[in-house]
């Protein structure tokens, strides 16, 4: 179901992958933010999954940003909070302009290095989004390149307004259990709207499908929770 189409941000020419469901619409639209392993088999499974679900779908190639030659290893010289806000925006945007996606009924997530991603784009863009899930999000708490301060900073998380669901398991070290009481702490001080579930057994990577860390219960336990709370914050 998932197709790879060109894809503009600015005046960069990249790729996304997206998928839709059946029908015309209209529909809400889903923006899933990649793993650090970009456009794999997993981030195709996750596209179709949220189709399945009843949203259209778009995961933009935010390694667009990386030179020729450098590999994802190194990408973190290269990419900043800045210009992953402004993807997922972007795909935002493509969802309303080409997929029956109503304007205001944008939701966006991620696993990996695309829960960290989550956050930054609801801080980004607070108007746009209605909500967002964050699956094992590492490096809240580190500054990226670029001139913001880390997304775990007070003054950033104060600009998030959609609800926030977290789905984390207990063996993680990035994020480890503290850096997750943490932000629970944060978001909790500012009243932020947020919900985090977390699994004894599981470490990162728990809802990789194709990963070696796949925990099959806590992989479908969490994408049951974030469907529900998808369809509860989008109206579908």
């Amino acid at each position: 179901m998932a197709r790879t189409i060109d894809f503009q941000i600015g005046e960069v020419k990249t790729t996304a992958l997206v998928a839709t469901p059946p029908g015309p619409g209209p529909r809400a639209g889903v923006v899933l933010t990649f793993h650090r392993d970009g456009l794999d088999e997993f981030t195709a499974w996750h596209v179709d999954a949220i189709a399945r679900a009843g949203f259209a779908a778009i995961a933009p190639n935010h390694y667009h940003a990386l030179p020729p030659g450098v590999s994802i290893e190194d990408r973190r010289d290269y990419i900043t909070d800045e210009q992953m806000g402004e993807d997922c925006a972007a795909a935002g945007r493509w969802l309303v302009a080409n997929a029956g996606v109503e304007a205001g009924r944008l939701a966006v997530l991620g696993p990996c290095m695309g829960g960290r991603t989550t956050i930054v784009a609801l801080e980004a863009n607070p108007e746009m989004w209605r909500c967002g899930c964050d699956w094992y999000g590492g490096g809240v708490f580190r500054k990226a390149a670029g001139k913001l301060p880390e997304p775990g900073d007070v003054a950033r998380l104060e600009r998030i307004r959609a609800p926030l669901a977290g789905f984390f398991g207990q063996l993680d070290t990035h994020p480890s259990p503290e850096d997750v009481d943490r932000l629970d702490a944060l978001l909790t001080k500012l009243g932020k709207e947020h919900e985090f579930h977390r699994y004894p057994t599981a470490d990162h990577g728990f809802l990789n499908l194709h990963g070696k860390r796949h925990h099959p219960e806590a992989a479908a336990r969490s994408w049951d929770l974030a469907v529900t709370f998808l369809r509860r914050h989008l109206g579908a």
